[in-house]
């Protein structure tokens, strides 16, 4: 079974638009939203519409979690606040309502996922090396761990030998007798220097990940950031 693995589209519809046409073209039906998508962006509730109609797993990112929890907001500071209490004033309270429900983890089949890390999600710690990993992999019960939260794709082993870091455009082999942590990228604010719009596509059966990264029309997705009055910093990451 494959499955497309979202994450951090945080209001950039221009991007997930993208996302859509190549998950119809690739015949990929079965999707998975690790959080944040909404913040940043100028479509927020264009795209958490989106992956509540789509997505058959979902939880809860720190940016959603703010808004459903508003003493969150003080953990954030300049322009990532601004941008995060422009999109409350500015999100329908359907969809508002539904975000309550997301869990901060959930496990479907052979994989788990998080927005942050496998063993304490709400906390919405970031996954990139040392004790957060050996922390999520003591948490882990299952195959594979799917978190996201840096923008950046990424994967770890649990075998030591096998290592992990930052994962380049492209397909990797799993190994049955081993199990992963895998970061998919941010689809609408990737930091990795690559403008590109990244995203995952995991096969459960073939035990394969391969990270995509798609060109799409970022210089629109700028243009709205900056008519809505957003900081222009939202704006020029994105270029």
């Amino acid at each position: 079974m494959r499955w497309a693995v979202i994450a951090d589209i945080h209001g950039n519809l221009e991007a997930l638009e993208r996302v859509e046409a190549y998950l119809k073209e690739h015949q990929l039906e079965r999707v998975m939203c690790l959080g944040d998508s909404i913040s940043y962006g100028a479509n927020p509730n264009e795209c958490l519409a989106w992956v509540f109609r789509h997505c058959e797993c979902h939880v809860l990112g720190n940016h959603e979690a703010a808004l459903v929890h508003e003493s969150l907001r003080w953990d954030f500071g300049g322009w990532a606040r601004v941008a995060l209490d422009w999109t409350a004033e500015r999100m329908d309270p359907g969809l508002m309502a539904r975000l309550r429900e997301l869990p901060y983890s959930q496990i479907h089949e052979l994989m788990t996922m998080a927005h942050g890390t496998i063993d304490r999600p709400e906390a919405f710690e970031y996954l990139t090396e040392g004790e957060a990993v050996i922390k999520s992999f003591s948490a882990l019960k299952t195959f594979a761990g799917f978190v996201a939260h840096t923008h950046i794709p990424g994967w770890f082993s649990e075998k030591k030998s096998q290592g992990g870091g930052y994962l380049d455009e492209g397909k990797i082999r799993l190994a049955k007798e081993d199990r992963y942590l895998l970061n998919p990228g941010s689809v609408g604010q990737p930091r990795d220097y690559d403008p590109r719009l990244s995203f995952a596509v995991f096969d459960s059966e073939e035990l394969t990940f391969e990270i995509v990264r798609l060109p799409y029309d970022n210089e629109k997705a700028a243009k709205k950031i900056r008519s809505e009055g957003l900081p222009r910093t939202l704006a020029d990451r994105l270029l």
